[in-house]
C-alpha cells in the first residue's frame, strides 16, 4: 500500500513523497530478478558448504570481495555430480537468481554445476580416490596364477583389443579363454560390465582369472572405467582381475581397483600367460643341472660312505676283539716259549746241582725238589702250544711276518711259511692253494 505524508526538509519546505512497506520492496526486488536476469551461468568458487537436514544443500560462490550464496535442493541433487561439491573448487553454476523476503538474501537456485579449469572425468577420479583409498591398498592385490588354466575375457568382440590378447596369448600358452561380450562404452556399458564380472563369479568356479580389456579412447569413451561400481565390483570378485584399458597415459578407478594392470590388452597376455618356448628351455637346463647335483650329491654320499665304513671298521668291537685275540695268542705262544728254555736251562742247573750233591751228600732235600720240579715241569708242558706238537701237530705262520695261519683265505701260491714242528721247524714256499671244498 502506498502512504502520502508531509515532512519538512533541512530548507523547511514542505513536500509529498511516496512510501514501500518491507514486503513490498522485496516482492519488487524478487520480480525485477526474475524477469530480468533468468536462468544464467555463474563462476565462482565454492566456499561455506553445508549439507541440511532438510536434505538441501547450502553454499556461497565467491569471487574476490564478492559473494552470492546458493542453494541446491534436495530434488535436484540427483543431477549433480558429488565429486563437484568440494570446498575451494572453482565451478560454473547454472540457475535462477531469486530473493528470499524473509531473510532479505539474493540466491541462486542451482540447476547444474561443472568444474571450471578441471574436467569433471578427473574431478570424479579424484574425489573417489579419496573414498575409496582403502581398496587400493597394494596389500590387498592377489597375485596371479603362474600357469592359468581357464580365464574369463569381459570385452567387446568387434574391437581389436581382443584379437590382441588372443594373438599373443595363445602363441605364448595353451589355456581355454572364456569370452564374455559386452559394451565397453556408451550407453549401458558400465551396467554389462558390472554384470559381466558378477556372472563369472557365480557360474564358472573354476575359473583363475578374469581380465577386463577394451582399447584405448576418449576420456568420454572410457567413463564406465571411472565410477564407484566399476570399483566396487571389482574388488568383490571372488576372482582375481587384471584391468587392462588400453589407455597408457592414465590409469582408470577399474586399473587401481584390479589385482593387476597392464597398459594394452597385448601386455596383458603376456603378463598372464607365460612364453611356452621359454619354459622349456629353462626346465632343460634346470634338469641338466638337477641331474649334475643329484650326481655330485651321491659322488660325496659314496665317500662319506667310505669313510664311515672305514671308521666303523676299526671301531668294530668284534674286529677289535679278533685282533687281541691274536696279540693275546702271539703273547702267551712267546711266554711258553721263554718257560720252555727257562726250564730246559734250569733242568740243566738241576742236573749239574744234582751230580755235585750226589758227588758229596745225597739228601732227602734233593729229592723232594726234584719232584717238585717235575710236577712244575709236567703243569708247564700241559699248558703249552708246544705239547700238543709231539702229537705230530704243528703250528704255520706267515713268513717273515711271524702271524699264524688259520685258514688258506689270505695265502696265495708262492707265499712263504714257517712251520713249526715238536722238534725243529721248516721253511716252505706255497705251490697251490686249496679251500675245505678243495677247490
Amino acid at each position: 500500500m502506498k502512504m502520502e505524508s508531509l515532512y519538512q526538509d533541512t530548507l523547511g519546505i514542505s513536500q509529498e513523497k511516496f512510501y514501500y512497506t518491507v514486503k513490498e520492496v522485496s516482492l519488487k526486488i524478487k520480480s525485477l530478478l526474475e524477469e530480468n536476469l533468468t536462468f544464467l551461468w555463474i563462476e565462482g568458487e565454492i566456499s561455506n558448504l553445508k549439507y541440511s537436514q532438510n536434505g538441501n544443500i547450502y553454499l556461497n560462490l565467491t569471487e574476490e570481495e564478492a559473494t552470492l550464496k546458493a542453494v541446491l535442493f534436495k530434488d535436484q541433487k540427483q543431477e549433480i555430480p558429488q565429486e563437484v561439491l568440494r570446498e575451494g573448487l572453482k565451478v560454473l553454476a547454472f540457475g535462477k537468481l531469486t530473493f528470499f523476503g524473509r531473510s532479505g538474501e539474493v540466491f541462486l537456485i542451482i540447476r547444474k554445476i561443472e568444474p571450471l579449469g578441471i574436467g569433471l572425468l578427473l574431478l570424479r577420479k579424484e574425489y573417489l580416490l579419496k573414498k575409496y583409498h582403502y581398496l587400493f591398498d597394494p596389500n590387498l592385490k592377489r597375485a596371479l596364477p603362474p600357469f592359468p588354466r581357464k580365464i574369463g575375457v569381459i570385452t567387446s568382440l568387434f574391437g581389436a583389443a581382443l584379437q590382441d590378447f588372443l594373438k599373443v596369448g595363445l602363441d605364448r600358452w595353451q589355456a581355454h579363454i572364456l569370452i564374455y561380450p559386452v559394451r565397453v562404452q556408451g550407453e549401458g556399458a558400465l551396467f554389462d560390465i558390472i554384470q559381466a564380472i558378477k556372472d563369472l563369479n557365480e557360474h564358472f568356479s573354476d575359473l583363475d582369472l578374469i581380465v577386463i580389456t577394451r582399447g584405448g579412447g576418449s576420456p568420454e569413451d572410457l567413463l564406465p572405467f571411472y565410477t564407484e561400481e566399476i570399483i566396487l565390483a571389482v574388488r568383490n570378485s571372488r576372482i582375481p582381475v587384471v584391468s587392462a584399458v588400453g589407455h597408457e597415459i592414465d590409469y582408470t578407478l577399474c586399473d587401481l581397483a584390479a589385482d593387476k594392470r597392464c597398459p594394452t590388452p597385448s601386455a596383458a597376455a603376456q603378463e598372464i600367460f607365460p612364453d611356452r618356448k621359454e619354459l622349456l628351455v629353462k626346465l632343460e637346463l634346470l634338469r641338466k643341472k638337477l641331474y649334475q647335483l643329484i650326481s655330485l650329491k651321491i659322488n660325496l654320499s659314496e665317500t662319506k660312505l667310505k669313510r664311515l665304513h672305514l671308521a666303523l671298521q676299526e671301531k668294530d668291537p668284534l674286529l677289535r676283539l679278533i685282533q687281541k685275540e691274536k696279540v693275546l695268542k702271539d703273547f702267551k705262544f712267546k711266554l711258553f716259549q721263554k718257560l720252555s728254555n727257562l726250564l730246559l736251562l734250569k733242568e740243566k742247573q738241576l742236573f749239574h746241582f744234582k751230580k755235585e750233591l750226589e758227588a758229596k751228600h745225597p739228601s732227602k732235600l734233593l729229592e723232594l725238589k726234584e719232584e717238585k720240579l717235575k710236577g712244575l715241569k709236567k703243569l708247564l708242558f700241559s699248558l703249552s702250544p708246544y705239547n700238543i706238537l709231539k702229537k705230530g701237530y704243528s703250528i704255520v705262520k706267515t713268513y717273515p711276518q711271524g702271524e699264524i695261519v688259520k685258514s688258506v683265505e689270505k695265502i696265495k701260491p708262492c707265499d712263504e711259511l714257517e712251520i713249526i714242528l715238536s722238534k725243529g721247524k721248516l721253511l716252505v714256499s706255497v705251490l697251490k692253494v686249496e679251500d675245505e671244498n678243495g677247490l
